[in-house]
């Protein structure tokens, strides 16, 4: 400031650990360390770092929370303990934002969550730090959060204890294979750092599960996910090496299984029934767009289509409208529209497990419908203790309900497509408006 130099203390002394992933950390990095390992702390102190040594002007740094909730309770705190000595330092509680001064400019740091993926867009970042990444959505990161860091070249921290082989096992293991020199992957179990104590350690095992200690304390990407609906079945589909290349056969009719969003996502899955075998061949997730858009790509895929089961909710009417989900997409060029019955949750979920087991999928297309599935799991019930009948809504909750849909709709039986049903093929000039 006004050209000096001023030391100040953010009271802040790394572990030994946390030394070491200071000194080797690069423009992208993947931590994945066991539950009280440091994690937020270091995060903070990264980002702090980052920002006062930005070249560039008014360098702006985010911290994202699995909500912004759960942002302002675990790492608030910590942000203003490290900034306190620091003279001239703003801090807005109301929108935990923290600006510090430096020089003609200023390094701001604000705290977000992660629970409204849309409120992230528009904003530049030369940092951010995604905590629990992996209960993110995978979107969060390569639609809003990557592109914001590229015109500034910025850079990014993923912090996270596993939660199954879900798309933060997969960043991990990505990480680990860079050879572009951007990239910086570790994994730390509490086995190894020695931070927690052996009989501390001992003592959590007697009251856990193997699952849940192999996954919050040795890192475990292979221990189920605790409260996972369809673990055994997605488990049983890995093992027997029903995912790979599944290709599109021109002699099926391909169905279609919806989970249709309003101001949330829209997903569907691509089904072929092969002799008894089901191949899921493509899955689409789609968040702000409309029926004309999502039309308009099913009919530019070359698939000949068979029945398009949707959700029961497709009959309601729309306020602006007066007229159905159902009356658009049919105007739109969608044929052989069946509504699945309303049931009870549990008789979806139970209609997905018979059908997953003879179920095969193309790892290229549906990958990010196959993590939904593996991480769909229940509500935890924190003041009782246990985990609930309900599902828990979050990202996985779009694919996992297509699916529902399909499989209710389905019911196991072979449902086979007549000559007059085939859809025309779409028009090159189709025109998404004009209808």
């Amino acid at each position: 400031m006004n050209g000096k130099t001023i030391a100040v203390s953010t009271d802040y002394t790394p572990r030994p650990l946390q030394a070491y992933l200071h000194q080797r950390m690069k423009r992208f990095n993947v931590l994945i360390l066991h539950r009280r390992a440091g994690k937020t702390v270091l995060a903070v102190n990264e980002m702090l770092d980052r920002g006062l040594r930005s070249v560039r002007k008014n360098p702006q740094i985010a911290y994202i929370g699995t909500t912004y909730g759960a942002a302002k309770r675990v790492a608030w705190d910590y942000v203003k303990q490290s900034v306190k000595q620091i003279p001239g330092v703003e801090i807005n509680e109301s929108e935990l934002r923290v600006d510090i001064p430096r020089g003609d400019d200023r390094v701001r740091i604000i705290l977000l969550g992660a629970e409204n993926p849309n409120s992230l867009r528009g904003m530049y970042l030369d940092f951010v730090v995604l905590d629990e990444y992996a209960s993110f959505d995978p979107e969060i990161w390569t639609s809003v959060l990557r592109p914001a860091l590229s015109d500034r070249l910025g850079g990014a921290l993923f912090i996270t204890t596993p939660l199954g082989a879900n798309h933060a096992a997969d960043l991990y293991r990505r990480a680990r294979r860079d050879d572009s020199g951007e990239w910086f992957a570790a994994l730390f179990k509490a086995s190894e750092t020695k931070i927690i104590p052996q009989r501390e350690l001992e003592a959590a095992r007697s009251f856990m599960s193997a699952e849940q200690y192999e996954q919050e304390y040795e890192c475990s990407f292979t221990a189920a996910l605790v409260g996972a609906y369809y673990k055994e079945e997605m488990r049983a589909v890995q093992d027997s090496k029903r995912i790979g290349v599944v290709p599109y056969d021109t002699h099926a009719p391909v169905m279609t299984g919806f989970d249709l969003g309003i101001d949330d996502s829209t997903a569907i899955w691509y089904v072929q029934q092969t002799g008894r075998e089901l191949h899921a061949i493509d899955y689409t997730e789609v968040s702000g767009k409309g029926l004309a858009w999502i039309a308009k790509e099913m009919l530019a895929k070359p698939y000949i289509y068979g029945r398009h089961f949707l959700p029961h909710d497709a009959q309601a009417r729309e306020l602006g409208t007066g007229t159905t989900r159902v009356e658009t997409l049919k105007a739109l060029g969608l044929k052989n529209i069946e509504i699945v019955k309303r049931q009870k949750v549990e008789d979806g979920i139970n209609a997905v497990r018979g059908t997953l087991g003879k179920m095969w999928f193309d790892e290229g297309k549906c990958g990010y419908g196959i993590e939904s599935l593996k991480s769909y799991e229940r509500s935890f019930d924190s003041k009782e203790g246990v985990y609930s009948l309900k599902p828990k809504h979050n990202w996985a909750s779009h694919g996992a309900d297509a699916m529902r849909t399909f499989a209710v709709g389905f019911r196991g039986e072979e449902h086979t497509l007549k000559s007059d049903d085939y859809p025309d093929k779409a028009d090159s000039e189709y025109d998404p408006l004009t209808w």
